[in-house]
């Protein structure tokens, strides 16, 4: 029996191979601004106004690499990449349907924002195991793609209220 690949999975782990390359990167560009700016710096007395520019000159190209924002960026896409392969193992490895349903709404959701979105939140699970299964099992066609992909777009939208309604809380 082959397996059959999702693409799904397959775009979330290339997203967070991108943000790791990107990441990865810019810490080699500020690091070599660094080693660049402490040779620098072994001509240039230390409390000199010189220095102090030197510094602040340094400081200034690696705040515009934006590692903060990079670093983010990769956070977000490997929390996207670990909830998609988990929702992904447990479709194919738990048998039983409600058990499976369940414990992805575990993983992705908190019980208050589960108890005021739940016939939202099980329709889209629902909908995101069955096109799933029909996919492993079945038939890999680009109708059952689909079906995954909206449905998890849809999980996904749900997830992004859950995150502010809690910064709103």
């Amino acid at each position: 029996m082959a397996i059959r690949r999702h693409h799904l999975i397959e775009e979330a782990k290339a997203e967070l191979d991108l943000a790791y390359e990107e990441v990865k990167r810019a810490e080699h560009a500020v690091m070599s601004l660094e080693f660049e700016y402490n040779e620098r710096m072994h001509h240039v007395s230390g409390g000199s106004p010189e220095a102090s520019v030197l510094i602040a000159e340094k400081e200034q190209k690696q705040e515009a690499h934006g590692l903060d924002v990079l670093y983010d960026m990769q956070n977000e896409t490997a929390q996207r990449f670990a909830l998609v392969s988990a929702a992904f193992a447990i479709v194919s490895s738990v048998p039983d349907e409600d058990m499976s349903l369940d414990l992805i709404k575990r993983i992705l959701f908190r019980r208050d924002f589960l108890r005021r979105h739940k016939m939202e939140v099980d329709k889209h699970i629902r909908g995101f195991h069955r096109g799933l299964r029909e996919y492993m099992r079945k038939e890999s066609s680009a109708e059952a793609d689909q079906a995954v992909r909206s449905a998890w777009a849809e999980i996904e939208r749900m997830t992004s209220l859950q995150a502010k309604e809690a910064k709103a809380a």
